[in-house]
């Protein structure tokens, strides 16, 4: 049992402290139901000695005997005047059992509430740690597996802790009080039979190593699944339009086969227990009957004594078993916590320093100074040099090549990332020395791929905020451009869109974003190629309301079509991770360097395509509204 109560263990049982007074009534409850099943031997005994022997006469038959010449009698528990023995365990078995039922109903329902409650906080603490990870964090982790933890690996810990736990608490008990029935009717019986109890015990220690690390395995292969799953379903169009349906399915049926392999390793191992019971019964029993047969013959034991020793033996075996069987399960949910727990150990996201300071309003400027970036694994520079300075309402666009570090630039002002060197100031405070909340509070996204949640048009807008008046929720669609096809939803801002969006077309999508942006009127906008991959009709209505939410904002524009940036305060080329160029379209269109070839290649395609594609001209001329 020393690996049953394992660090690891002992971690997943602490969950169980905050209810230990609920624990602790079912604990009594059931120890109460053991002592029952002590007492239901003692009375089988009664009704072999004395209920089926008529000619044993007695109005007070002995229940068990204390030491001290103390006696127990059957009377003792039921109303007076009842001296029939047949009467008096006519009224006592039933008395008995009712009690019993009672308390095993109430019991076990307070250990599972305990284990239940348990395992609600650790699903919960594991959500709050992950949602609490760095960006990081994500790209390294697949939400398959983040979801298989979570589901997954919690639950297998939940029937541990509820189901579990109440039979280890209830076998337990009665496997004490049954053998200590065992020891009072006949001890040497009592050590006869456990004489084989080790080919038993060391089996079942063993066998729960190899259950434990099969669980892992089985948790493993259960993320595979729930990748493979959460890949297909989210990216089912491509998986149709590469017809890559039957290399999914042989993926996902090779990882259940997989899957299906280490579920049967512990299932045999799990399994063995009952059979290795069965069989010591199998040998022990004859040997009783043969010992007994001589004691009874020599008056030395009762028939009772022997009937109510048997009738405690399989008692005992039954518990025996099924703690077995619990170990097993133990095990079994500590391989399946490994990986909850390695989540749980996981350095939460720094939100600021000690002491550190509410943002006041943006007012004035915001400051990189010299910033430099890399990941935390060791990779090479991301961002390295980097100086501009934005002031309030003005427009700086970004561009370069992929790679080159826009969107990590950007991501650096919301502290998605912590800068490797140098500072970001915004009103001249550090943002090192703000609170995460109050800085991400002035600061708008949209994205070239905006995240909307499955739930209502309303709800998305309103994302973040509560009690917002129905007006400037309205007010906020109408200037995203949104408000009209909403309007033609079927349930209007009632209308939940699907896990995603994927109810919106793209630009619906982005207008709902650019809603949310709008209401949350911070100073501050960033915008990553929120335009890129619409169509002309759709890029020309976000970009009007990208216009409306620009208004009075200091914003930073990723952009691709460089066409969409042209009126920009500045314009800031990045390659290799550095800036290397800034100024107007204008004065970079004249120097003749990254930026003019950019532009020259970029409207040299856009020549080419025209004629082919027979373009409108809002498709190679979008909107300038930056």
């Amino acid at each position: 049992m020393v690996s049953l109560l394992s660090p690891q263990l002992k971690r997943l049982l602490s969950y169980v402290q905050p209810y230990a007074l609920r624990l602790s009534l079912g604990v009594v409850l059931v120890a109460f139901v053991a002592f029952a099943e002590g007492i239901v031997a003692f009375m089988v005994k009664i009704a072999v000695d004395y209920v089926l022997n008529p000619s044993v006469f007695v109005t007070k038959p002995v229940l068990f005997a204390l030491p001290g010449n103390r006696v127990i009698y059957l009377n003792d528990f039921l109303p007076s005047g009842l001296h029939n023995v047949a009467t008096l365990f006519a009224v006592a078995l039933p008395t008995l059992y009712l009690a019993k039922a009672l308390a095993e109903y109430l019991g076990i329902t307070e250990i599972q509430y305990v284990g239940q409650a348990a395992v609600t906080d650790l699903r919960n603490q594991v959500y709050a740690k992950i949602i609490r990870q760095p960006i990081a964090f994500f790209q390294h982790n697949s939400v398959g597996r983040l979801l298989s933890a979570t589901i997954n690996d919690v639950e297998r810990t939940r029937v541990a802790l509820s189901e579990y736990l109440a039979d280890l608490f209830q076998k337990g008990f009665s496997l004490v009080v049954l053998v200590g029935v065992l020891f009072w009717l006949n001890w040497k019986m009592a050590l006869a039979s456990a004489v084989l109890l080790p080919l038993v015990v060391v089996p079942v220690g063993r066998f729960g190593r190899k259950i434990r690390r099969s669980a892992e395995n089985s948790q493993t292969r259960l993320a595979d699944l729930s990748q493979i799953l959460q890949e297909t379903t989210t990216g089912n169009r491509v998986v149709k339009a590469f017809g890559m349906e039957d290399f999914e399915i042989r993926k996902f049926r090779d990882t259940a086969r997989q899957l299906l392999r280490d579920n049967m390793r512990w299932v045999r191992a799990a399994v063995i227990t009952p059979p290795i019971m069965d069989l010591l019964g199998a040998i022990v029993i004859p040997l009783l009957l043969l010992y007994a047969r001589d004691q009874i013959r020599t008056h030395q034991m009762t028939t009772g004594t022997f009937f109510a020793f048997v009738y405690a033996l399989f008692g005992a075996y039954m518990p025996l078993k099924r703690m077995g069987y619990v170990y097993q399960q133990f095990q079994a949910a500590q391989g399946a916590s490994m990986q909850v727990f390695a989540y749980l150990d996981r350095v939460e996201e720094k939100l600021e320093l000690t002491g550190a300071k509410i943002l006041a309003p943006f007012a004035q400027l915001i400051e990189f100074d010299d910033v430099g970036f890399r990941y935390e694994n060791g990779s090479a520079v991301v961002l390295e040099n980097i100086c501009l300075t934005a002031r309030k309402g003005e427009v700086i666009a970004l561009v370069g090549s992929s790679g080159a570090g826009k969107t990590t630039l950007v991501n650096l002002l919301p502290r998605f990332y912590e800068l490797t060197s140098g500072s970001i100031r915004v009103d001249t405070v550090n943002i090192r020395d703000v609170t995460i909340r109050s800085l991400r509070e002035q600061i708008a996204m949209v994205a070239q791929e905006n995240i909307l949640f499955h739930d209502t048009v309303w709800n998305n807008i309103c994302y973040g905020l509560t009690n917002v008046p129905e007006n400037r929720v309205v007010a906020a669609a109408q200037a995203a451009l949104a408000h009209d096809f909403i309007m033609e939803l079927p349930l209007q801002y009632d209308t939940v869109i699907g896990e995603r969006g994927t109810r919106l077309s793209g630009g619906q999508r982005q207008r709902i974003a650019i809603a949310r942006a709008i209401l949350k009127d911070s100073p501050i906008l960033i915008l990553d190629e929120a335009t890129s991959e619409l169509d002309a009709e759709s890029e020309m209505y976000v970009q009007k309301a990208l216009a409306n939410l620009m208004v009075g904002r200091t914003t930073f524009v990723i952009a691709h079509r460089l066409a969409t940036i042209r009126r920009a305060d500045k314009i800031l080329v990045l390659e290799d991770g550095q800036i290397r160029e800034s100024g107007r379209h204008a004065e970079l269109i004249a120097r003749g360097g990254t930026y003019a070839r950019l532009h020259d290649l970029q409207f040299a395609d856009d020549d080419i395509l025209a004629p082919a594609q027979a373009a409108p001209a809002s498709v190679t001329a979008p909107a300038e509204t930056l």
